[in-house]
């Protein structure tokens, strides 16, 4: 019988010391090898490898396992679940780690390799060095293409979900978290309860964050419980309330902005918006177990359809790329009305990728609350503006280690001539 042999990983997994310099290619072979040796689910064909650069096919074999999907929306995220954000492992771990075990180049026999515990171990710190230092390899691309960056995402996703095998626990974390709310409701009034199931992200999309409750939607929740006169806009008039939830996510903000309504009596539609499958999928039994009405619809930001228009628009940790905000802006002028308002939350991360995007905002809405000057030309008519900011500061035990804080952005109708 001929035997299929596995080079030792102390032998071949890429130093972390010098991970920017590690190729796309280089990476997703290292992790195929590893799946192969420590979870294969296909036979393979008898083989001796000598080198993993000499396999092309593992590449179509990494490519099959983590797909990835080219969405319209370039959102981008940057840590996989349950991963420490931006985390740096200090010298003396890495040395430790790159400099315990020496090994030669040979081929083992996989049944060997899987019962050595020291092995083992080194793959286990390799990959959560790896997930710590993510923010470096990505920084590193030298090619600017959207498609070479969706696959390193999808390399570090990979890389996650082998470490949750590793752990034993990868039925565990595939599996839904439900989440309960309670957010207090006027001045000591019964609080509003909410029940949301957080889905594991698709691991077909890694642009689907919205299958996460994120802390600027629990943050802005609460508030609007809190004070629903203020952020609600509620109208003296019968006809109903319209709200908007733009990336909707969970549907937190849309499930408790109909439940309050309801409560206090207030006819309203409200209508929650997101682009991807899963997202939407999972946002539908959220309603459905909440017992609300929302109606649930999917939405492109960058080529909007005509819609109808909303008093009050919602949107919660909706930028993750320099693009979102001004394909935010273009849906916002379509859909608000005159004496509407958009409320916009953003968490401010300190660092990786998405660091200094809340600025972004500031860049597509003009600053209406000191004045903007009117154009050669411009009529006076009304324009988008930020009305108010108000930063929010972190709250301990929810959100992502990189978030500082939120900035809320009241965002109405002005003319250019109230602020000449």
């Amino acid at each position: 019988m001929i035997m299929t042999y596995f080079r030792a990983p102390t032998s071949f997994l890429p130093p972390l010391s010098t991970l920017s310099s590690h190729t796309t290619t280089s990476m997703q072979d290292a992790l195929q090898d590893l799946k192969n040796l420590y979870f294969p689910t296909t036979a393979l064909p008898p083989r001796r490898t000598q080198s993993i650069n000499a396999v092309p096919a593992l590449r179509q074999d990494i490519s099959d396992t983590v797909h990835v999907s080219h969405s319209k929306r370039k959102g981008h995220l940057n840590h996989s679940n349950g991963v420490p954000d931006s985390g740096y492992a200090s010298e003396e771990d890495e040395a430790e780690m790159e400099g315990d075990l020496e090994c030669e180049a040979e081929g083992f026999d996989a049944d060997v390799l899987r019962s050595d515990e020291l092995e083992r171990n080194f793959v286990i710190r390799w990959l959560t060095g790896l997930l710590k230092r993510s923010d470096i390899w990505m920084h590193a691309l030298n090619s600017d293409t959207e498609q070479e960056e969706h696959i390193r995402l999808a390399v570090i996703e990979q890389a996650s979900k082998l470490l949750a095998f590793f752990s034993g626990d990868d039925e565990q974390q595939e599996d839904a978290l439900t989440r309960q709310f309670m957010l207090p409701f006027g001045a000591g009034g019964k609080p509003i309860t909410i029940e949301l199931n957080d889905a594991p992200l698709a691991p077909t999309d890694h642009t689907s964050v919205g299958l996460q409750s994120w802390a600027s939607s629990i943050i802005f929740a609460e508030r609007i419980c809190a004070n629903p006169a203020r952020y609600l806009s509620i109208p003296q008039e019968a006809s109903p309330l319209r709200v908007l939830e733009l990336g909707a996510g969970t549907g937190l903000l849309s499930i408790a902005s109909a439940r309050l309504l309801d409560r206090i009596g207030v006819d309203a539609t409200i209508v929650a918006t997101d682009y991807h499958s899963a997202v939407l999928h999972n946002l539908l039994q959220n309603v459905k177990t909440n017992n609300v009405s929302v109606q649930i619809e999917l939405l492109d930001w960058s080529r909007p359809p005509p819609l109808e228009s909303y008093d009050v628009i919602l949107g919660a940790d909706v930028v993750y790329h320099p693009e979102h905000a001004k394909w935010i802006k273009n849906c916002v002028e379509k859909v608000l009305k005159k004496g509407g308002v958009f409320w916009l939350i953003i968490a401010m991360r300190s660092s990786g990728r998405h660091e200094g995007l809340w600025e972004t905002v500031d860049d597509v809405f003009p600053d209406g609350g000191c004045g903007f000057l009117r154009n050669e030309g411009c009529g006076g008519e009304m324009k988008l503006a930020v009305l108010r900011r108000e930063d929010v500061g972190r709250r301990e035990g929810i959100g992502r280690v990189d978030e500082v804080g939120y900035r809320l952005f009241e965002i109405r109708w002005l003319t250019c001539r109230s602020c000449c």
